[in-house]
């Protein structure tokens, strides 16, 4: 759930001048993807047309993103927050977002949905530019349940340009505690006919991406990408799961305003 008031506090802290990374953008496009999950009870399918939303518009420090591009490194659907300091190379914004998505499991052999609700949550957030290589490290708190524990990431993307080519690479790290690994993926006593309860424990999960983008004109480009995420053992056990990994890849085409 996200806290407008919480914005409304990050307004009136604001300054009267302006910030030097206020303003905008916004793109949007279709692509056709295909993702691959171990999640066996899960209801959602993200294969098939997909829309990606990727903007973010900032005034007086206060911002709001729409962060559903083709990059897997925020798992929200809106972010609001409020950017306090910039260096040349480094930002730093108090941001509330959700870091896990929301899972429907859904019972077998009967219509019932067991739903795992994320909630966003407040935390800090420091990213690093330079040139062609960026560095985002998160620290908040763990979307869940409200009282899970803490959410660390840490991500680096390198670009390239190769003629009128995009090419990209990112890696990520992120930390599940134990907290989190139950609430999505644990399975209490009674819960599921036929599955035997769960608790897991607190672990990593790594993602690697690559991708390339082509201007087709002024507002159009082309892209495509291919990502994998290794989970941690705490989530790969739980009978819920079936296997390690999810792997998804898309061709898109988008409208940059």
């Amino acid at each position: 759930m996200f806290s407008f008031s919480t914005l409304m506090i990050f307004s009136q802290a604001s300054a009267a001048e302006k910030n030097i990374r206020d303003g905008g953008y916004l793109d949007f496009g279709v692509g056709q993807g295909h993702e691959s999950d171990p999640f066996i009870f899960d209801n959602e399918d993200d294969s098939g047309l997909d829309l990606y939303v990727n903007g973010r518009y900032q005034l007086y420090g206060v911002f709001v993103e729409l962060p559903h591009g083709t990059s897997k490194q925020q798992s929200t659907v809106l972010s609001l927050g409020y950017n306090f300091l910039n260096t040349e190379n480094w930002s730093y914004d108090i941001q509330l977002a959700m870091n896990h998505r929301d899972l429907e499991h859904k019972v077998p052999g009967t219509e019932r949905v067991s739903t795992r609700e994320s909630h966003s949550k407040l935390g800090l957030r420091i990213l690093g530019d330079f040139d062609q290589t960026h560095l985002k490290f998160i620290v908040a708190g763990a979307s869940g349940d409200p009282d899970v524990g803490l959410y660390a990431s840490a991500w680096l993307s390198q670009n390239y340009q190769y003629y009128n080519w995009d090419v990209y690479g990112s890696i990520g790290i992120e930390y599940r505690n134990e907290g989190v690994v139950n609430y999505f993926y644990g399975v209490n006593e009674n819960e599921f006919e036929g599955l035997p309860s769960y608790k897991g424990d607190a672990g990593f999960e790594y993602t690697g991406q690559v991708g390339a983008s082509y201007p087709i004109n002024e507002h159009w480009v082309f892209e495509a990408f291919a990502r994998t995420t290794l989970l941690p053992t705490g989530i790969t056990d739980s009978p819920l799961v079936d296997g390690n990994r999810v792997v998804k890849a898309a061709v898109v085409v988008k409208y940059v305003f």
